[in-house]
């Protein structure tokens, strides 16, 4: 069978959908098939109904829309439609007709239920019907399980290689500072760190990151930048003092060398993170959340230098005024140079414009290195009044715009996971309370901490995690749609589906 819904009132007047299997979504919102103009057109709600395709028939449903859905001019909340019926999106609202052809059969019933499946998938594209052409069958395959033992030398060679660059940086603070100096700077240092983090991870909270990769993401900027950047400044600062003298180490040290290569050893770790775990970086939220645990790691290590320092040359005082100035003045200030990184890997990501895919990071690292310059400079070369100053009127100006940016961008998150859940919520996929669960901060959190009482932590947590996933699923198969491009949700979305109902199941 096939249904022909053609629009006879409104800007779409004279336009026909049709839908053989899968659903047909109608309303204001931009994944809708069926898209009223959201200026003129606001008696219909964004996700106002949807039409599904069953074996007994089609199906008109009402997504609790706030003027209602009227067939025949009665309103109703779910019920079966048939040829020669008239449907109204709201009294005073836009109205279509319907119209059956039963001769239109389906030959192969499996292959129409893999359509359904990849037509699902499509429904959150700008034009649903028209860009199946976009997801084949061949698509939706099982994707074979990567092999167990490549895998497992794969964790072994990263525990391998964190153990090892570890030693290297303990030695380094041992040489560098001294045992005891080093111990004790290690706890001031890494308790509050702790601490720092919980910030990123709310703001995460829609769509966490995974425990072990946010690991990995600290240990990269504990071990890999900072050793990095210890061996280069360390030749750079010894070249220029060697052939300049007069304290100009110290300066190129600082103001040239930190910057440019501190920013660049951190900005590979996210590039990695970009290229190699993609499934996880989805916007420009989790690039501001995986550079500033990179950054957090990078700053922590950094500070057990500087706090050791201190406490062997001037004692605990001088470890007190230290840490005051580093732990409580700026402890996010590295998290904010390189943000600005993560700011570009995350437009990269969203974007299908191969230019901004590669412009993006690299005007975040000059972003990152600007700023970065700019911190130390006022440190080295200004003063400590000038130093004043600059924190007082550029410093905490620019790290409250990045604040209200941050919130602004998880603002965004969360308004995209409405729209684009909205129909799998809808049909039942997602119950309702689930959907409000999953992108609320409050409920949420309470939901899982409810869930270590009653031996459900793991399951929540995979379910919601595997909920804000197929939410962005759906938001880069439209934005690929639109570019024409391509995109790893294709493959991906099924997957997910079937995620969220094994953990739906557990929850």
């Amino acid at each position: 069978m096939k249904l022909r819904l053609t629009v006879n009132t409104g800007t779409l007047t004279g336009r026909v959908f049709e839908l053989e299997s899968g659903f047909l979504t109608i309303g204001r919102g931009e994944n809708c098939s069926v898209r009223f103009d959201p200026r003129s057109e606001r008696i219909a709600s964004k996700q106002h109904a949807f039409i599904e395709a069953k074996s007994g028939g089609f199906f008109l449903s009402d997504n609790n829309s706030l003027n209602g859905t009227l067939l025949n001019g009665e309103r109703i909340q779910r019920t079966q439609i048939r040829s020669g019926d008239t449907v109204q999106f709201g009294r005073q609202g836009v109205t279509a007709s319907i119209l059956v052809d039963e001769s239109a059969q389906t030959s192969d019933p499996a292959a129409a239920q893999l359509q359904q499946i990849a037509q699902v998938a499509q429904q959150h594209t700008d034009n649903f019907q028209n860009s199946m052409t976009n997801i084949g069958l061949g698509q939706l395959e099982a994707v074979p399980e990567p092999s167990r033992t490549g895998r497992y030398v794969g964790i072994g060679f990263t525990i391998f290689a964190v153990v090892f660059l570890a030693l290297i940086v303990v030695a380094i603070m041992f040489l560098s500072v001294g045992v005891v100096p080093a111990v004790i700077a290690a706890v001031v240092a890494f308790v509050p760190a702790m601490l720092y983090l919980f910030p990123l991870i709310w703001l995460d909270r829609y769509d966490p990151e995974p425990l072990w990769l946010l690991s990995l993401a600290f240990a990269w900027g504990a071990l890999v930048a900072v050793i990095f950047s210890i061996v280069v400044n360390s030749v750079i600062a010894v070249a220029f003092e060697a052939s300049l003298g007069g304290g100009a180490g110290e300066i190129a040290g600082g103001v040239l060398s930190a910057p440019i290569f501190e920013e660049a050893s951190k900005g590979i770790g996210l590039l990695i993170l970009l290229v190699f775990f993609r499934r996880y970086f989805d916007d420009i939220l989790d690039g501001i959340v995986f550079a500033g645990v990179i950054a957090l790691g990078f700053a922590t290590v950094e500070n057990v230098l500087y706090y050791g320092t201190a406490l062997g040359q001037s004692g605990l005082w001088g470890l007190i005024v230290l840490f005051f100035m580093r732990g409580i003045l700026s402890p996010f200030a590295h998290v904010t140079f390189t943000s600005m990184t993560g700011i570009g890997c995350g437009i990269a990501r969203e974007s299908h414009n191969k230019f901004v895919r590669i412009l993006a990071p690299l005007f975040g690292y000059f972003g990152a290195v600007f700023l970065h310059a700019l911190w130390n400079g006022m440190a080295i070369l200004g003063g400590f009044e000038s130093f004043v100053v600059g924190y007082l009127f550029i410093e905490i100006p620019f790290f409250l715009i990045f604040v209200g940016f941050a919130f602004y961008v998880m603002h965004r998150q969360n308004k995209i996971l409405k729209d684009m859940l909205a129909f799998d919520i809808a049909r039942g996929l997602i119950p309702k309370e689930h959907g409000e669960t999953a992108v609320s901060a409050f409920k949420s959190s309470a939901w899982l901490v409810g869930g270590l009482f009653e031996g459900k932590f793991r399951a929540r947590s995979r379910y919601l995690r595997a909920i804000g996933k197929l939410g962005l699923s759906y938001w880069h198969i439209q934005r690929a749609t639109a570019a024409q491009g391509q995109t790893g949700s294709f493959q991906q979305n099924p997957i997910l589906r079937e995620e969220v109902l094994k953990w739906r199941d557990q929850v």
